[in-house]
């Protein structure tokens, strides 16, 4: 505790106390906890917040106001289904239409409802919103005239880059909507490159150009174009973490925060405690997270998991949301879980995930090996990158058998390779000079004191992609070269005419004096 106060003061200078809006519009409790441990610590520290979200505290905080919209919006849970996932999101143009989709749904609620149009009303020192489906909020803090921070729940996703000046390069930075890693062969890097320009075309026409529209239809006036909102971004804020996402450059303005949401562990339901104190063999631990029902796969599928656990020594706890009959007596079923207080408990031997990236790096962090089954999303990427270090095994819903899941679970449970590499990589993820959240709160505090700290953004976010291309110094370079080229053979061949009819002019001239 000591150590963590000399690193805040050491890091930090004073910051009064400032008016901050979250604009937390997106229905999802596996994003909100990832950005609740900021709002927390700034509220602690004095900070004054406006927390638009569908997540409020059942007890009011002083100088805490929130402004809840659960009640107008399903949560993704009941949204997303195994069904949706396979016919409309398997292929990553269909998950870009989907989710902003669900986010444009937001706007058009959101953008027009009298408590959002009030807080213009207001003065603020800082917003907060999410990069996600749509960036239609992110014309409030450009009326409040307040510098804004973006959070990025995700991996980089491919319209983020643009206005951070992130470098995006395809040929060693696959977006997060494929499985590659950061080495690929040349067909890999023809579609990395492809796929990124496709999604941020797509991201453009089925979100930026209708936010745009939208915006201007609820302000009644001209307002300039999403692009040149968004290229005001103070700060974002990316829930990912080198150690096992990707090494790449990041300049000031972004920041990574992977980790942040992971605390001390709290107590667990005496129940849980007692199963897995008792569990002499070890216990799994097999959680599709927030956003994916277990409940809602397949029959089959469910039966092949149960017959599986049913062979084994180890105890499993599986967060299931409805009521499952048979149940082997080594499954515990809970419709919710304390996950991460679960995953530090030191008895669990291996976790069964969707991949979602909290879910991951809960496991990266307590060195936890993994069977990951994606979904959707970034879920195969972050899924891969943990295969890639050795650290788990991935399966494919569309074609898994109970002798994959045999086989999986057999893998990380006794071949020692993955628990190693798995404490490796999870050294390598906590040796930090700052925690996540300390390293949060730094820089959202250097914004407030700097009102929007515009010199953090690099020059490459105003500059055309032609210039940042360098085409213009290219075309001249190669006109130069050219026109140099043309001069010396233009050169060369004049002297070369003038040297043959010299020549031509002493022979004829010999010829003469021999007759």
């Amino acid at each position: 505790m000591l150590i963590s106060l000399l690193i805040t003061l050491t890091f930090s200078s004073i910051c009064s106390a400032a008016r901050i809006l979250a604009l937390l519009t997106v229905n999802s409790r596996s994003h909100f906890l990832v950005m609740e441990p900021l709002l927390l610590e700034l509220h602690q520290r004095g900070h004054h917040l406006t927390v638009v979200s569908s997540f409020p505290h059942k007890r009011p905080l002083e100088n805490y106001t929130d402004i809840d919209f659960s009640s107008q919006f399903p949560p993704l849970i009941s949204v997303l289904t195994p069904d949706i996932y396979r016919k409309k999101i398997s292929m990553m143009f269909l998950d870009i239409n989907v989710v902003t989709g669900i986010h444009m749904a937001a706007c058009e609620q959101l953008l027009r409802d009298e408590k959002l149009l009030n807080l213009q009303n207001e003065t603020f020192d800082l917003v907060i919103g999410e990069i996600f489906g749509s960036d239609c909020f992110n014309y409030i803090p450009y009326k409040l005239k307040a510098p804004f921070i973006s959070w990025v729940i995700s991996p980089v996703s491919a319209w983020t880059s643009d206005r951070t000046g992130l470098p995006d390069n395809p040929s060693y930075i696959p977006n997060y909507f494929l499985e590659y890693g950061s080495e690929m062969n040349l067909f890999q890097r023809i579609y990395s490159t492809v796929s990124l320009i496709c999604a941020k075309m797509l991201y453009n026409y089925y979100s930026e150009i209708p936010s745009h529209r939208l915006a201007e239809n609820v302000f009644k006036e001209k307002l300039p174009s999403m692009d040149e909102v968004n290229r005001q971004t103070s700060l974002v804020f990316v829930n990912s973490h080198f150690v096992f996402s990707q090494s790449r450059p990041f300049p000031p303005n972004v920041v990574e925060v992977g980790g942040i949401h992971i605390r001390g562990t709290q107590p667990l339901p005496e129940d849980i405690k007692l199963f897995m104190d008792r569990a002499t063999h070890g216990v799994i631990l097999f959680s599709f997270g927030s956003l994916v029902r277990a409940s809602s796969l397949p029959p089959r599928v469910i039966r092949m998991f149960l017959d599986v656990f049913s062979t084994l020594p180890q105890r499993v706890i599986f967060k299931y949301e409805d009521e499952l009959a048979d149940t082997p007596p080594n499954v515990m079923l809970k419709k919710w879980l304390p996950q991460l207080d679960i995953i530090a408990h030191p008895n669990v031997r291996a976790v069964i995930s969707h991949g979602g990236l909290a879910s991951t790096t809960e496991a990266v962090h307590f060195g936890k090996p993994l069977v990951a089954i994606p979904f959707f999303g970034d879920q195969f990427q972050n899924a891969n990158n943990v295969v890639r270090h050795g650290c788990g095994v991935l399966l494919d819903i569309a074609s898994i058998s109970e002798r994959d899941i045999s086989n999986a679970l057999a893998a990380v449970l006794n071949d020692s390779r993955y628990k190693d590499n798995m404490r490796r990589l999870s050294q390598q993820f906590r040796d930090r000079p700052m925690t996540a959240l300390q390293t949060a709160v730094y820089w959202t505090e250097y914004v407030i004191r700097h009102q929007g700290a515009p010199h953090l953004r690099p020059a490459s976010v105003n500059l055309p992609l032609y210039q940042y291309l360098l085409l213009d110094v290219i075309a001249v370079l190669v006109t130069s070269l050219i026109v140099m080229v043309f001069v010396i053979y233009g050169f060369v061949h004049f002297m070369y005419l003038r040297l043959k009819t010299i020549t031509h002019r002493i022979r004829i001239s010999k010829i003469k004096k021999t007759n």
